[in-house]
């Protein structure tokens, strides 16, 4: 499926005549006739008179073979090629469309012939308004208006233009009725229903449109060119059940009035029964068939105006259209658009939904419509005859105004003795309301009344004031069940009525609580006497996801089909839900009511994507969901160790990361880790003085761990641990050779115990060293991780210097079980050896400690070494042993 070409697009387009403009997202593509302003006018139009009616009679029958010229038109700027690609075929096939359309509609009295066909080369643009063009190639061609002959110019581009508006579907002009001119895009999967449509200009017909009134009314009187009931107006195009409607794939009937104003038929198709004096039942056959009277009119005797019934079936050219929401009985009238009167206007059972494609326009059994002067229009029965729609029909009842019901008057009567507050009468019982209704009018109010709610005063005042305002009995309350109540909360009022009630009250007015889910969840929290108060706006939906709300004086309640109707009630949980942008932020809608009775007398509410927690140390703080809230549940929220959130989840950190504060530590996450707790104290407190996540450490990897060897804690992170214990404070043990010789040691269980110091570098030949309760570990690169242990060995160690001395570091860890239960511990430049009976001796690498290996070291002759190595002079160094004593001199090492 192809879109329709730019509207300055010049260069080749291959029209796809499966192509369906109305099935392009966003589509706006309409018949662009703009016929109330045609350029080349009408020339025997005049315009309606100042009270609203036609301005000429309706159009007598005719009888003609219009002969067709079809012109194929090269504009200035497209190509040969693109006036090829206009389906000479498609083009042809919808004048044969409308030809048989309208000879059928005509009662084979007008038909539609193609005679001549021929490209023309024009100056018209594209990008000329479609009018334009039109007259243009009118002139070019020096083609003149003759009784039933007609100009169709086909143009290669996908849609026409009006003043730079795109999308237009077609175009068309009349001259008497009995000749015109059409102008069209490129053939598509509409051109027959366009083609068709505009055929019906040039026969004379305006638009078939449909009655919008948002406030509810389904009927509005004419008063000259505009509606006289406020807020009315007519919607164009928006009879998707007529051809002179929007385009669409098939081209169904005109309605009876177009039918009866276009002098169409043979005259019998639509039965007049004048001025209805009684009430009187009609049979009402498929509008799409054959049979005579099929359809009735009937000429209202308050109003004037004439209003025509239809039963619209799958029959005929109602095939495909009258399905649905569009197969019933079809009610219309003269529309206030339209030049003489010639336009069409649906009255459907829900006037404040409009729209082009709307396909609910008819009545079904069981419903009544109801003129602005009362005549109703019953709908008694339907009987679609399924498999047989031809045999469909429909019975109407048509009642009068002020043919009043017994039981009307009597109940009416019996509200007024009882009932001075009213006043004086100012009216008899009148009927004709919607669903047979009845009222009397009083100096101050009106008594209603209908066969489901009985009789009701509606006193004026502001309650009164908002019903009719919301269209009384047609609107969305129906009729009132009671009268006003008052004497409630704050001197307030309410009235109930079919579909809801009207509460007032001095702070908030008069306010419409309709029947529905936020209504039942309003009652349930005790109405005005509740938490919420008193309502302080209608209820408004198309929120987010459909969803629906309504304010009250100390709150609101927000309702979603998947979370149902909640109360959101005012404080600072609401306010911060507010503030992140209620329903339309992360949050969604809530799920629950506001919950209090927690930890420390804190609140909390529930929503479709998290909470929000609220003490009165903390404030009300958003807990979202994903891992950190997930991480934070499981630990107890508020009744755990991190207690209440203290500010909301922040993200954007290291590597995509996010954090949430709360009372006794923080949950931190990362992709990579997921949420961990990083519980306030000192593990906390080094982390955070380390750079927390943006620190070697990273981010962590567990929860802190407690329990461990007198006390202590732990936690691990991506580049580490911290360890604590109450005697060597938190202290990092960083990811490196270090940590991993540490670990291997059982870390804290092991003999090391608790680390004392962090990871300190920069030492001789860049090593590093960290200080345990029991050792240190020592590191370079040339000896690895060594630990050095507390002891005797350990304390010389470091009385030499430790890695700045002679020794250099360790190679290897501190070594027991030699002779005499000794020990020793290899060094880069030589040892350090221990028994009981010598202490801890350094043998240094060189020739002494050469000839002491040689002679067995400790398991020799010389046993353990007793004193460390002295050189008094350069020439001569002396050490000490159990048995004897090493000299050396320039001339080598000697025993004494």
């Amino acid at each position: 499926m192809k879109k329709p070409a730019a509207q300055d697009e010049v260069t080749s387009f291959v029209p796809d005549l499966d192509w369906n403009p109305l099935e392009e997202p966003g589509s706006n593509a309409r018949y662009g006739e703009h016929y109330t302003e045609p350029v080349t006018p009408m020339k025997t139009a005049s315009p309606l008179n100042a009270d609203g009616s036609g301005g000429m009679a309706a159009i007598a029958p005719r009888s003609g073979a219009f002969k067709v010229t079809l012109v194929t038109v090269q504009l200035s700027g497209k190509t040969v090629a693109d006036t090829n690609a206009i389906n000479m075929t498609a083009a042809r096939n919808s004048i044969t469309s409308a030809n048989a359309y309208w000879k059928s509609a005509s009662a084979g009295r007008l038909s539609m012939t193609t005679v001549k066909e021929f490209r023309h080369v024009s100056k018209a643009k594209i990008t000329d308004s479609y009018g334009t063009i039109m007259d243009t190639v009118t002139k070019e061609l020096n083609w003149q208006y003759r009784p039933y002959e007609s100009l169709v110019v086909f143009v290669p581009h996908a849609d026409l233009n009006y003043n730079g508006s795109w999308g237009i579907l077609g175009g068309g002009f009349t001259d008497s009725d009995t000749s015109g001119r059409v102008i069209m895009p490129y053939p598509s999967a509409l051109t027959n229903n366009v083609v068709t449509h505009e055929f019906g200009h040039v026969l004379g017909l305006h638009h078939a449109n449909s009655l919008a009134c948002p406030n509810g009314r389904l009927d509005a009187p004419r008063t000259g060119s505009t509606w006289g009931t406020t807020g009315c107006w007519s919607s164009e195009y928006s009879d998707m059940s007529d051809l002179m409607g929007y385009a669409q794939t098939s081209s169904p009937v005109i309605n009876a009035f177009l039918w009866e104003y276009g002098g169409f038929g043979s005259g019998s198709e639509v039965r007049n029964i004048g001025t209805p004096t009684t009430k009187q039942q009609f049979t009402l056959r498929p509008w799409g068939g054959t049979a005579p009277q099929r359809a009735l009119k009937f000429t209202d005797p308050v109003n004037k105006e004439v209003y025509y019934l239809e039963l619209r079936v799958p029959v005929g050219y109602d095939g495909t259209a009258a399905v649905g929401g569009n197969q019933g009985v079809k009610i219309t009238k003269q529309d206030i658009l339209g030049w003489s009167g010639n336009a069409s206007v649906v009255l459907t059972p829900n006037s404040s939904y409009y729209g082009y494609s709307y396909r609910a326009l008819t009545w079904g059994a069981g419903q009544t419509f109801v003129t602005t002067s009362g005549t109703r229009v019953e709908i008694t029965s339907i009987n679609p005859s399924t498999g047989q729609p031809s045999a469909a029909s429909a019975i109407v009842t048509i009642t009068p105004p002020n043919t009043t019901p017994p039981a009307a008057t009597a109940a009416i009567a019996a509200v007024v003795s009882s009932a001075p507050e009213l006043g004086g009468v100012k009216s008899a019982v009148t009927c004709g309301l919607v669903n047979a209704g009845c009222y009397q009018n009083f100096a101050n109010g009106a008594v209603i009344w209908s066969s489901g709610t009985g009789a009701a005063m509606s006193l004026n005042g502001p309650i009164r004031t908002a019903w009719l305002a919301a269209g009384a009995q047609n609107g969305v309350l129906g009729y009132p069940k009671a009268a006003q109540d008052c004497g409630n909360r704050d001197g307030g009022c309410y009235q109930s009525f079919q579909k809801g009630e009207i509460f007032w009250s001095t702070a908030s007015g008069a306010r419409i609580s309709k029947t529905g889910p936020i209504r039942t969840a309003y009652r349930a929290a005790g109405a005005e006497n509740g938490i919420l108060g008193y309502p302080i706006g209608a209820e408004t939906c198309g929120l987010k996801n459909d969803g629906c709300f309504q304010a009250f004086q100390r709150g609101e309640i927000l309702w979603s089909s998947t979370t149902g109707a909640r109360i959101s009630k005012a404080g600072a949980i609401r306010t911060a839900y507010r503030a992140a942008g209620a329903e339309n932020s992360a949050l969604g809608y809530p799920i629950t009511a506001e919950i209090c009775g927690l930890k420390l007398g804190g609140c909390y509410q529930a929503y479709q994507k998290g909470e929000i927690l609220w003490s009165s140390a903390t404030g009300a703080q958003i807990s979202r969901s994903g891992e950190i809230r997930a991480a934070y549940r499981a630990a107890g929220a508020e009744n755990g160790v991190l207690g209440y959130p203290t500010g909301k989840e922040t993200c954007g950190l290291k590597n995509g990361g996010c954090y949430q504060s709360y009372q006794n530590g923080e949950i931190v996450w990362s992709s990579a880790t997921g949420a961990r707790i990083v519980s306030a104290g000192p593990i906390r407190t080094a982390y955070r003085s380390a750079g927390a996540e943006n620190g070697r450490l990273g981010y962590p990897l567990t929860h802190q761990t407690c329990g461990l060897k007198d006390g202590g804690c732990m936690q691990s992170f991506q580049g580490g641990e911290i360890y604590f214990s109450s005697t060597s404070g938190a202290q990092i043990s960083r990811g490196g050779s270090i940590r991993t010789l540490y670990r291997s040691l059982d870390a804290q269980n092991g003999r090391l115990g608790y680390p004392i110091t962090a990871e300190i570098c920069g030492l001789r030949d860049g090593g590093c060293y960290q200080g345990f309760q029991r050792g240190e570990i020592y590191w370079s690169a040339k000896t690895g991780a060594k630990m050095v242990k507390t002891g005797s060995i350990r304390t010389a160690y470091r009385a030499a210097k430790a890695e700045k001395g002679i020794l250099g570091y360790p190679l290897t860890h501190e070594i027991c079980g030699l002779k005499d239960g000794g020990c020793y511990q290899s060094f880069q430049n030589g040892e350090i050896m221990w028994s009981a009976k010598t202490g801890a001796r350094i043998t240094a690498t060189g020739p002494i400690r050469t000839a002491y290996r040689k002679a067995g070291a400790e398991n020799g002759t010389l046993g353990y070494p007793t004193t460390n190595q002295t050189c008094p002079t350069t020439t001569r160094c002396t050490q000490s042993f159990q048995r004897g004593t090493l000299t050396w001199t320039p001339t080598g090492v000697k025993r004494t």
